[in-house]
């Protein structure tokens, strides 16, 4: 896959959206105003940390981007870790993308410090959603559940976090990648004796994966949230996966009847997206569906209050 064109675009918009006073690139500091943080909360931090996947590099782990919002407050606050979706974390503009602003800064006003991991940029990708999956160089299963997984070690050592309450949501194959890291039981971090990611949310995940593994069951609480018309994920193997034994008692599964793939997204007219190399045909819709959006994010406040009491 060819290098990102739009790194460079990404690190200005992030400077930029963050309030950073300057930047340098190639020994030039550009400088950027610095922006105003919402009432009540703190500005955005870009921040750098090694994911754990030296024994895939053969040699030194991949070096990851994140953005880092806080919550007013010296803490220490409960955390939630972001995994954007195959488009990436960014858009084309260079700016983070609608969902995941909106997202981030909601859960940042309810008390949460948001850390929103990108895999593709330090990877030299700019999405994979066109790409197949035999091709892909960041997959949910692999990499970028190893990129999660640095998020949670990298946020234990903030002192305005609370180490024992951080969560983790994803997005389509982010959502792919918290099924994968929140279901590898001793394998992963809930193995260890800090354990794991105390809950998780999946919006729209592909469960195939999950559905394989005869004996996959999440490492705890996780709310699974689904379009029942949709038709690049669709919903029947999350259906199967959440009434198994030994994971139906863990797992909150929603399916929004006439919802398709993205419907949290904020305002995004249903469209058909084309050359979409894991959908059925190629094609499929994405876009808002309000009534299911409402209902989401209901849901996701309250499952994250009583899970890690934000």
């Amino acid at each position: 896959m060819k290098a990102s064109t739009r790194g460079l675009a990404a690190v200005l918009g992030a400077a930029l959206c963050a309030g950073v006073g300057g930047i340098t690139v190639g020994g030039l500091t550009l400088s950027a105003k610095p922006a105003q943080a919402a009432v009540g909360v703190h500005a955005e931090e870009i921040v750098r940390f090694p994911s754990i996947d030296g024994d895939l590099t053969g040699g030194a782990a991949t070096m990851l981007n994140g953005r880092l919002l806080r919550p007013a407050g010296n803490g220490p606050h409960p955390a939630v870790v972001m995994l954007h979706g195959c488009g990436g974390l960014y858009a084309r503009n260079g700016r983070v993308t609608p969902r995941h602003i909106w997202w981030a800064t909601h859960l940042q006003r309810q008390g949460y410090a948001v850390l929103m991991v990108d895999s593709f940029g330090p990877r030299d990708v700019e999405e994979v959603c066109t790409t197949a999956l035999k091709d892909r160089t960041v997959r949910a299963t692999v990499e970028r559940k190893r990129d999660a997984w640095a998020a949670l070690a990298y946020l234990r050592k903030r002192p305005e976090v609370d180490h024992e309450r951080v969560g983790l949501i994803g997005w389509s194959q982010g959502a792919s990648t918290v099924m994968a890291a929140y279901g590898a039981g001793e394998d992963g971090p809930a193995g260890t004796e800090e354990g794991g990611f105390r809950a998780a949310v999946a919006f729209y995940p592909g469960c195939k994966a999950a559905l394989s593994t005869g004996d996959w069951q999440p490492d705890g609480p996780l709310l699974l949230l689904v379009g029942g018309k949709d038709d690049w994920t669709p919903p029947g193997s999350c259906v199967e996966l959440s009434g198994r034994d030994g994971v139906k008692d863990k797992v909150d599964l929603v399916v929004y009847p006439d919802a398709y793939h993205g419907f949290d997204s904020p305002d995004a007219p249903v469209r058909k997206r084309k050359d979409l190399a894991t959908a059925p045909g190629g094609t499929a819709h994405v876009g808002t569906d309000e009534d299911a959006r409402s209902d989401a994010i209901r849901r996701v406040n309250e499952f994250l209050k009583e899970k890690l009491g934000g």
